[in-house]
């Protein structure tokens, strides 16, 4: 008869490591996990609903920019920019919200009309698209100028 004593030495080593893996999961994975444990929702932890909730949302949406500024918000809103929210370029509501207009941020760079604009091939046509700046400028007889701005020439609010 032959000695089985490796494999069963084998077996036990790989029952070990089971339990070790089985019990390090259960410390590591929350109890909310799965949502009590029917992972109905995969891999989801069910407090993360309840953490979100309770925090303060950043951003509010251009609607409440409207209560305060509603000029602006009527030119924006019959504008080409209707689909690009008031927080994209002047930031967070929440540093406006305490009555600090100086640390509401407007981003007039280049860089930031350029996320959009830029011409791209997966662009619709119809989509106003520059290929350069320095070109765009020149067909409209200007030279482009260092500190030039797109909202030099155009209203963001309300482009053509």
């Amino acid at each position: 008869m032959q000695s089985y004593s490796h494999v069963l030495r084998f077996v036990v080593l790989l029952i070990i490591i089971m339990l070790a893996f089985f019990a390090a999961r259960s410390l590591m994975v929350p109890p909310s996990f799965g949502i009590s444990g029917s992972y109905t929702y995969g891999y989801h932890r069910a407090d993360s609903d309840n953490e979100q909730a309770g925090l303060y949302a950043r951003f509010q949406g251009s609607e409440k920019c409207q209560r305060c500024h509603a000029d602006q918000f009527q030119s924006w809103a019959g504008g080409g920019h209707i689909t690009v929210a008031c927080e994209t370029c002047h930031g967070s509501w929440q540093a406006h919200n305490n009555n600090t207009k100086d640390q509401v941020i407007s981003d007039r760079s280049i860089e930031a009309c350029m996320l959009c604009h830029q011409q791209l091939a997966a662009r619709p046509r119809e989509f106003p698209q520059v290929p350069e700046i320095a070109l765009h400028v020149a067909q409209q007889h200007e030279k482009l100028q260092p500190g030039m701005v797109c909202v030099d020439c155009h209203n963001a609010h309300a482009p053509l």
